[in-house]
């Protein structure tokens, strides 16, 4: 929006402005008695409500139908182990039997956690929230799905044992949704 004067003008701005020379100040005026109807807890001035549109759309992609492990294997399972030691700047790979991500898009949760030894516990140190950690899902075959978890070794990482934990979710053929974790053996991060 722009003001009258640089509607006139009709440059780069003026000429995008697309209700007019006085779009601005229609704004101003609506958005002054929206304000003061909030200010002084009265109705506001609209009771137009926007459609609810996501319960009539319509989609051709299936949801998820099945989730299964290779033969001999379990969810969380670790088909593709990090080496023994890494440096600083290395990046760590483990590889597991997961099961789709969209049976559980864990908001406010993570796929992927790298924890760190201290003492007798784990502490995490890093989730899928950090630019250091790469999950990668993909779809082998049928119901087989694997999570590739890449974490580069932070310049200040502290020297110690770490490992690499995987938390999915994945979806029987009744439609029951089951939890699981797996975690990577662990490796050495050397100064």
């Amino acid at each position: 929006m722009t003001t009258p004067e640089e509607y006139d003008l009709q440059h780069y701005e003026g000429a995008a402005t697309h209700f007019g020379r006085y779009t601005q100040s229609a704004y101003a005026q609506e958005l002054a008695r929206l304000a003061a109807a909030l200010r002084d807890g009265q109705a506001t001035p609209s009771a137009v409500r926007p459609p609810a549109l996501p319960q009539n759309r319509i989609s051709v992609r299936p949801g998820v139908v099945l989730d299964s492990p290779p033969l001999g294997r379990s969810f969380g399972s670790v088909l593709t182990q990090p080496a023994a030691a890494y440096a600083r700047g290395a990046a760590v790979r483990a590889d597991f039997v997961t099961g789709h991500p969209n049976n559980n898009v864990r908001t406010g949760g993570t796929y992927v956690e790298v924890q760190r030894q201290v003492g007798g516990a784990w502490q995490t140190v890093a989730t899928d929230s950090q630019w250091q950690t790469l999950y990668r899902w993909k779809r082998e075959y049928l119901g087989v799905s694997t999570a590739q978890i890449t974490w580069t070794v932070p310049g200040d990482a502290t020297a110690g044992t770490y490992r690499i934990v995987h938390h999915g979710d994945a979806r029987s053929l009744t439609g029951a949704i089951r939890p699981f974790t797996g975690a990577s053996r662990t490796f050495t991060v050397t100064p």
